[in-house]
This record gives structure tokens, sequence and C-alpha cells, in this order.
């Protein structure tokens, strides 16, 4: 939290209250109002030197009657060297104060209440020791129009104040183009974005990605875990997006100073006290096939990967393409509408549509990727961490097409979700290796799977050819290469 100190006349205590109110609740401040009439603002702005930064209201009651350097000095000095803390003014009513103060931070009460107070509110969050590197940098979408009704809407929810919206859809309604092009725009409004992209993702995968977000460790799947990440979240002034938040996942109702923003394809998991915004079928553009060889490439290995958000490089690798050719190829689908940027960190695409025909060689690689990442993760946890979602689709593809490739991914994949203290999506994985293994008739790997879990979810244990539960058991060995 900041500290912002606001002097004016006696005068104009409503507009101060008003400003107030807005950043103490939207821009996780504190504000130290000085209204007395012992003073000019002029005079009394110096009472928030300790102050994150200082804002003067003007009006004919607040400032000295002779617009001199005798009376302005001190101030006008300060912001001449750029010192800290900076000083803003918000012109409330008409007076005669230095113009040179509308070089530096002048908002101007008169244009409306509702553009300013947004405006405050965007400089009093810059106040905040912000991160070097958010955590996620909307893309801009090029092609995005229209929906000004409901991005107004999200606007008065999300930033005026901390809400939750959920935009619903039963298909493809433009919930998650309109999310990201909302948290674009008022991303400035944030300390932080943070995406949760969900889709077919077992809770336990969504609730490892909100800890991630916000740098917590936690010990499972439970809903009161998920709800205690969220208020950690809420915490801060923070905007979160849960999209594609599949049926059965419940959004616990606390998030504190956090605004949250759902989309979803159904409303029986809106959050409760939700804005419910339903979405009316967006037509969609007709996308235009490749005809370029590197092009079709690209498009073939992105149909492979996750479409709600996977690493241009991922792809790029699947189709042979070195990093020129597969940011030329890549911006040329833009243009085509089959695949949009979605985060200018850290270069995710997101799919609108897949390539048809036959995908089994590039799945095959895609698998091999994901393989390759999961054994090198100690030597390259970064590129591992990027991979994070793809190894659900890569595990159902090699258990039916190279078992002993499904072992050995899993394998991989369990030190790493292991070595990252996330027990419970190693739990998930457990479980489908488990059940691919019954499927195969491979007993011995089904029933250390069962002895894993047993650890894991303290259940009890009885199988063949194993002691007791005691110790260690995230170390199997399923026998692959």
């Amino acid at each position: 939290m900041v500290e912002v100190f606001l002097c004016c006349s006696p005068a104009d205590r409503a507009v101060a209250s008003a400003i107030a109110a807005r950043l103490e609740a939207a821009a996780e401040a504190r504000v130290i109002v000085d209204d007395t009439d012992s003073g000019t603002v002029a005079e009394k702005w110096e009472g928030g030197l300790a102050a994150a930064g200082v804002l003067l209201l003007l009006s004919p009651d607040s400032v000295p009657k002779q617009v001199s350097r005798d009376a302005w000095g001190e101030l006008l000095d300060h912001a001449a060297n750029h010192a800290e803390p900076p000083v803003g003014t918000v012109l409330v009513r008409p007076c005669g104060y230095p113009r040179i103060l509308d070089r530096k931070l002048c908002f101007r009460w008169e244009s409306g209440s509702a553009a300013v107070l947004r405006a405050i509110h965007q400089w009093v969050i810059s106040l905040h020791q912000l991160p070097d590197r958010r955590t996620f940098v909307p893309a801009r979408l090029p092609w995005f129009a229209g929906r000004e009704a409901e991005l107004a809407l999200l606007w008065e929810t999300l930033v005026d104040g901390p809400g939750s919206v959920a935009l619903v859809h039963h298909g493809a309604g433009g919930k998650t183009s309109l999310a990201q092009e909302f948290a674009r725009r008022a991303a400035a409004h944030f300390r932080d974005v943070l995406w949760i992209r969900c889709g077919d993702r077992p809770l336990a995968a969504i609730v490892a990605q909100l800890a991630e977000q916000v740098g917590a460790s936690y010990p499972g799947e439970t809903d009161e875990v998920f709800a205690d990440l969220l208020e950690r979240a809420g915490k801060h002034r923070v905007l979160l997006v849960f999209d594609d938040l599949p049926e059965g996942v419940m959004l616990p109702a606390r998030h504190g100073r956090a605004s949250v923003l759902v989309t979803t394809r159904t409303p029986g998991n809106v959050p409760a006290g939700a804005t419910v915004l339903a979405l009316a079928g967006a037509p969609a553009a007709a996308p235009v096939m490749p005809e370029d060889p590197r092009e079709v490439r690209l498009w073939k290995a992105a149909s492979v990967c996750r479409a709600d958000g996977f690493p241009l490089e991922l792809a790029a690798s699947i189709a042979g393409l070195d990093a020129e050719e597969a940011a030329g190829a890549c911006r040329r689908l833009v243009e085509a509408r089959l695949v949009d940027p979605l985060d200018d960190t850290n270069g995710w695409m997101r799919r609108n549509a897949a390539a048809g025909g036959d995908l089994e060689p590039e799945r095959r690689r895609h698998v091999e990727r994901v393989h390759r990442a999961a054994a090198e993760w100690a030597e390259k946890p970064a590129f591992r961490e990027r991979l994070d979602g793809e190894w659900q689709a890569a595990f159902r593809w090699a258990a039916a097409a190279d078992w002993r490739l499904a072992l050995s991914l899993a394998r991989n994949t369990v030190a790493f979700l292991r070595q990252q203290g996330r027990l419970a999506e190693t739990a998930t994985l457990l479980v489908a290796l488990r059940e691919a293994a019954d499927q195969q008739g491979e007993w011995q790997v089904s029933d250390e799977c069962s002895w894993e879990l047993s650890w894991i979810r303290g259940l009890p244990y009885r199988g063949a050819g194993w002691a007791p539960v005691d110790g260690d058991q995230l170390g199997f060995d399923f026998g692959a290469a």
C-alpha cells in the first residue's frame, strides 16, 4: 500500500473525499487529507514529503492570491528538479496558478469526474513498487473492434473498484478476446494482470497456476486452498482472469482488493456475487488457409499445442523452423485469423482454428519436445515451466501410440512436479497413468501408481509385493528407457 498526501481548501472537501475513496478502494492507497484552512496548497504541500505522492486540489479558495515565485517557489523548484515525491494537481475550479504545473501531472476535474478519477487512479498505481517484468502483458488483437458497451461495463465493475464479472457463452462467442482486450486497455490500473488458462485442465493444475502467479506453495487442491490463494492474490490490486473456467470448478467468493474476470461456457460456475454478462455469438471471421509451406508447417504444429495458449518457440520447434522463419510465418497466420497473439511478455499465442488432415507426425514431435523438456527439467527448468500445460495432451497421445515413451514422459514429469512441490498435480498424473496402465495390462505400473498415490493422498495400500507405506515413494521406476 502506498501513501498519498492530498491537500485542499475546506471548500473542496467533497472532491477530496471522492478522490480519497476511489484511491483507497481501487488503487491500494492510504490517503492523508489536509483540508484545513491553515494555509494555501503552495504552503501545505510539504506536509507530504514522506508520502509516495502529493496531490494538490486547485481552486480560488486553495491557491495564493498572487501567481508569484515568492508564493510558489519551493514547489516549482521541487517539480523542476523532478524531486521525490512527485506532485500532481487537480484543477477543481478555474484559478490562477503557475502554468508550468500543467506540464507535470495536471488533472482537470471539470472534464468529468469519472474520467479524472480513473486518470488519478492510474497515476497512483504507478507509484507502487511494480515488478520489472509483468506476469502477463495482454497482446493487442489487430482485428478487435466494437464491444464498447461490454467494455464500459467491465471498466465500471472491475476498474472502478474490486468486483467480479463472468463472461458467459456456450460456444465461440468472443469471450477470451473481450477479456484480453479489456485486460490490455485496463492493465495500467492494476499492479499486475494474472491470466489463468483453464480449459480442460484439472483443478489441481488451475490451482498450481494460481499459486505460481502469486508466488505461493500449496499442499493440495481443496476448496480451502483455492480460497486461501485467491485471498492472497487479493492482498494487492490485481486483475485475475480465469479463462474458460470448466464446469464444476467454482471460484471462492473472497478476493480482497483483486478484481476477477471469468470466461466460461456455462453459467453454473459463475462466482457468487459476480455480474453476469451473457454474450451474443460473434460472427466468426472466415480464416484464410495458408499456402506457403512454412506457414502450413507452423499452423499444423500449432494445431497439436494447447489452443488456449502455447509458446511460439514450441510450435516452431515442432515445425522445424528457426526463430526468424517462425516469426514471419506467425505474422501471416495472425493476419489470416488462424492464431492470435496472447501475451507479449512470454510470446504466447492462441489458436483460433485447427488444421485438418493427418497430424500424427506433428503429434509425435510434440510429445518428443515435451518429453525432452521433461527429461531436462533440472538443467532447463524455465523452458520446462513454459510447457507446463502441454503434458496432459502429450501423455494422452503417447499412452495410446507409444507406451514406453508415455512411461518415460510420466516419470520425468512426476520428478519435475515433485521438485516443484505440486503433489496434487502429481496425483492427477498418476491416476491418468494408472488408468492407461490398466488398459495396457501393465499391472506392475498400475500397482506402483497406487503405491505412490497412497502416500500422496494418505490412503491405505495393500498391494502385492510392497511393504507397508513408509518413507519416500516418489522415486519409482516404470522400466522406461
